[in-house]
């Protein structure tokens, strides 16, 4: 078992409003601390979902897991977006949301992600596993299920109906994309050793625009590496990149 240490900060950037929320619990299992969850949700059309989230999940989670007494999964993980997707799905704005729970005894990341808030996780290996992202401009795939269930694409990077257009694959709320949005997760674990990090973040820390997500990444990996803190990232992105976009940070490292 190692002790990580947590970091998060959050910036508005040149918007008028912040619709971003973030999380960092210390939740008891089992009588003693065992780990972090880590959320984001990065909330579009408004804050009410990403509000909601910021304002409930803790209660969730505590029902969810039978108030500590039960292990936390990938299936728990599921269970509480599946929650929060029922409870505002006849919401009008919209919200990703990305979580990791971080076992600090069974050295395990569990991601679960909807959306295209990023997730990077640095292995027991030193590998950087990057979250797949539910954004129709960046990801075929999501973007031909959209289609099938009778989005139209257009080439800028959105789907829509005819009663809006979207990036997003998959979201909470966005009430008016319900005949194609999908509410499922993707869920899966990662191995942590001693070098290990866990960034959860609303995508304007990388590349609002998504269009140059990987170089972007490969800069925060070489930053968090050399000791930056959430609060470093969002100031890079906010005063150094400039970006219009709010940016929220939450980050989990193992300290030197």
């Amino acid at each position: 078992m190692f002790r990580g240490q947590v970091t998060g900060a959050s910036e508005k950037g040149q918007r008028l409003y912040q619709e971003d929320r973030f999380l960092a619990l210390a939740p008891e299992l089992f009588g003693n601390f065992s780990g972090w969850l880590l959320a984001i949700m990065d909330g579009h059309n408004g804050s009410e979902v990403s509000e909601f989230c910021f304002k409930n999940l803790p209660d969730i989670f505590s029902r969810i897991s039978n108030n500590g007494k039960l292990k936390v999964d990938e299936v728990m993980l599921k269970k509480i977006i599946r929650l929060l997707a029922k409870e505002t799905s006849q919401m009008s704005s919209g919200s990703t949301i990305s979580l990791a729970y971080i076992d600090e005894v069974a050295l395990v990341a569990r991601v679960a992600i909807l959306g295209d808030s990023p997730v990077l996780v640095k292995d027991f290996t030193g590998k950087i596993i990057i979250s797949p992202e539910h954004n129709v401009r960046t990801n075929l795939t999501e973007r031909e299920a959209a289609i099938k269930k009778g989005a139209f694409y257009d080439p800028r990077g959105y789907v829509s109906n005819s009663k809006g257009y979207t990036q997003l694959s998959r979201s909470l709320g966005d009430q008016i994309f319900s005949d194609f949005i999908s509410r499922e997760p993707e869920i899966y674990s990662v191995k942590l050793g001693p070098e290990s990090f866990v960034l959860v973040a609303s995508d304007g820390v990388l590349d609002p625009s998504h269009g140059d997500s990987q170089s972007l990444m490969e800069s925060i990996v070489g930053q968090i590496e050399k000791g930056a803190t959430a609060e470093e990232l969002v100031d890079n992105a906010i005063f150094t990149r400039r970006i219009e976009d709010n940016a929220t940070a939450v980050l989990w490292r193992v300290p030197k």
